[in-house]
């Protein structure tokens, strides 16, 4: 599904890019979240010309956030696979196809599958051949780059065409330090988003993408697929995303995502609490009690990043004295 609010620029192009799936047996549902400039007219007038009994179209008459446009969305769809595309992005013509067979792999069935993007700017040129916090775990000083990486260019057209790759990883363990990406690049089991997508509209307004994403993670694990399957527009207007690609470890954000996260991870919190019989029967005692253990350790207060490798670094010099039996000399 496609939810929207006021993307009348770009809505054009995301559905476009549905339309283009090479996986036909699709449903869409756009949904505008009472948009206030042209979306409504620029997304009938796409569809009339798209003449495809695929797509549908729910307009709301009052704004309800990201939550709420995605719950009325969902109710128009009885499919087992569900994805849902921002409408200022574009997913590329393989991107069902390659979800459903991660989903359908022959090793573990996870809820979660999500996949690398490239960046693109407001009228559609790459700015970065990978969103750099797509599987994000650490960043070592000193590594090299994976050939898969590195794409061709033309020199007549200055067009990149990157090689192809088929890896994907399972991913069992949660940690605060993980990261997937943006909502565009995720396909969920449809039965899993109906049990926890439980909050009020108003207490889910943004970053539905990162409240599934980290349930998913914390109860059956996601598998990543590193293939580029999408773009991620970063057009200086999104409502998180409003920064620029400077290079490194970016801040795709004006703004702090700390207290942001940390909201969402207690609204999850109290999912967990409020909805814990449901759970349990669904996951097992087990599995629920190393998630809500997880998720615990990650609300508790953090000492900071320089307090953290000062112990470290104390403890490892304190261990290697102990080891050369020198421990208390000077």
């Amino acid at each position: 599904m496609i939810a929207n609010y006021n993307n009348a620029s770009f809505i054009g192009d995301a559905i476009g890019s549905a339309a283009r799936q090479t996986v036909r047996d699709i449903q869409v549902i756009i949904v505008d979240d009472a948009s206030t400039d042209q979306s409504d007219t620029v997304i009938r007038q796409y569809l009339s010309d798209l003449n495809d009994t695929r797509f549908r179209y729910v307009r709301l008459a009052a704004n309800v956030g990201q939550g709420g446009a995605i719950r009325r969305g969902l109710a128009e769809l009885n499919t087992p696979l569900v994805c849902f595309l921002d409408s200022d992005d574009v997913w590329y013509e393989h991107f069902v196809e390659r979800h459903v067979s991660a989903h359908m792999n022959a090793d573990f069935p996870v809820a979660l599958t999500f996949c690398d993007s490239h960046i693109i700017d407001s009228p559609g040129r790459l700015a970065a051949g990978t969103a750099w916090w797509f599987d994000y775990m650490y960043d070592p000083p000193n590594r090299t780059i994976d050939p898969l990486h590195i794409p061709s260019v033309d020199p007549n057209t200055g067009k990149l065409a990157y090689p192809s790759n088929k890896t994907m990883t399972l991913h069992g363990r949660w940690s605060i330090d993980v990261a997937t990406n943006s909502m565009a690049s995720m396909m969920f089991r449809r039965s899993f988003v109906d049990l926890v997508l439980t909050p009020q509209d108003e207490d889910l307004r943004l970053f539905v993408d990162f409240y599934l994403s980290t349930f998913a993670w914390l109860l059956t694990g996601a598998i990543a697929i590193h293939e580029v399957l999408y773009a991620y527009r970063m057009h200086g207007d999104n409502n998180h995303s409003n920064g620029t690609v400077l290079g490194g470890t970016y801040n795709s954000s004006a703004t702090s995502w700390g207290p942001k996260r940390d909201s969402v991870l207690r609204l999850i919190d109290s999912v967990f609490h409020q909805n814990a019989d449901t759970l349990r029967g669904a996951f097992g005692d087990f599995h629920y009690s190393q998630a809500e253990a997880a998720l615990r350790a990650a609300l508790r207060p953090k000492r900071s990043m320089a307090l953290r490798r000062l112990l470290a670094t104390a403890g490892a010099k304190l261990s290697k004295r102990r080891a050369s039996g020198t421990s208390g000399q000077r």
